[in-house]
Formats: C-alpha cells, sequence, structure tokens
C-alpha cells in the first residue's frame, strides 16, 4: 500500500510546481497582491494560542481596510512595501494574556469570492508608543473604548511578519519576509 501513497504524494508535488510555474509571479509582484488584498479583505482573523495549548481563533478589524477605516489610508501609504499589521483590542481581552504568554501568531485574511488568502505569521508585539496609538485612533471608537486613546483599555498590537502563505490564482505561495 505504500507506492499508491507514493505515487498520489508524487503527484500532489507535481501539480504545485506546475500552478507554482502557472502563477508566474515573482515576489515582489506576489507581495502587493498581498498588499491588495489586506486593503479589501473586510476581517482579519487573529490566532493565538491558549493556556490549553490549542489554537483560538477570532476575528478583528483590519485597518487596511480603506473602505473601513479611511482615516489610515495616508498612514499605511508609509508601508506600502511591507505587510506590517496593526490590531487595536482591549488591554483586559483573553488574547492579551495569549500574547504575553506566547507572542507567536499568525493573522489571516481572505477573499473567498476571489478563492484568494494570505496567512501572515511572526511575533507579535505590544505597542507602547502613544503617539503611535493617536496615529491610529479613529473617530467613533469611543463605543469600544470609552475611556479613549489614553485609556487604559485601548491597546494597538503590531505583526511585523516574519513569513507569509497563502493561495492565489490557483496555487499556493510561501515566501520569507524577514
Amino acid at each position: 500500500m505504500l507506492f499508491p501513497v507514493l505515487l498520489e504524494v508524487s503527484l500532489v508535488q507535481g501539480c504545485l510546481r506546475k500552478l507554482r510555474k502557472e502563477i508566474n509571479m515573482e515576489e515582489k509582484e506576489l507581495k502587493q497582491e498581498c498588499l491588495k488584498l489586506m486593503e479589501k479583505a473586510d476581517a482579519a482573523y487573529l490566532s493565538t494560542i491558549g493556556g490549553d495549548g490549542f489554537p483560538h481563533t477570532r476575528v478583528m478589524g483590519t485597518l487596511r481596510n480603506a473602505e473601513q477605516n479611511p482615516g489610515l489610508v495616508e498612514f499605511f501609504k508609509e508601508h506600502s512595501d511591507d505587510l506590517l499589521v496593526y490590531l487595536p483590542t482591549s488591554a483586559s481581552s483573553a488574547k492579551m494574556e495569549q500574547i504575553k504568554a506566547n507572542p507567536k501568531v499568525s493573522v489571516y485574511f481572505s477573499q473567498p469570492s476571489e478563492v484568494t488568502g494570505l496567512m501572515l505569521a511572526g511575533t507579535i508585539e505590544i505597542v507602547s508608543d502613544a503617539s503611535l496609538k493617536k496615529q491610529i485612533w479613529q473617530d467613533g471608537w469611543e463605543m469600544y473604548w470609552s475611556d479613549g486613546v489614553d485609556g487604559a483599555e485601548f491597546t494597538v498590537l503590531r505583526l511585523l511578519p516574519d513569513f507569509a502563505k497563502g493561495w492565489y490564482k490557483e496555487g499556493p505561495f510561501e515566501f520569507k519576509l524577514k
């Protein structure tokens, strides 16, 4: 029974090589497509590792989405060549305890109608820079953080990912960012 399994693995690997050739994109072009996805995705999915050892995934707002956050378009123009992710959250959330215990995370963006997805992974950090938090703060967020941008509850997370994996135009991709 080993032969059929090896044959299947070989066929899958051959298909993956063929798909990579069909995509035929340079890494720089692929990064630009990833940025476009980040800019139009309705949500980002943050996965952390819980105290139980299992992944915990939750939906987060994506600050790069220009339609949802028009006030941040100029801010992200400075990051048009990287896949930097900022995520606002609450200091008292369960994810913060998980991040403090293990800052290795992944953030996933997708466009299901286009069968496109992007997973960014790396070590996330808690932003302590008050001026950066003020740059990110958006009108209306008082409904989530009643104590405002300077309050103890409003927290910003930053992920400058180590690597990216995903699916684009009928094929998988992967590249290192650091």
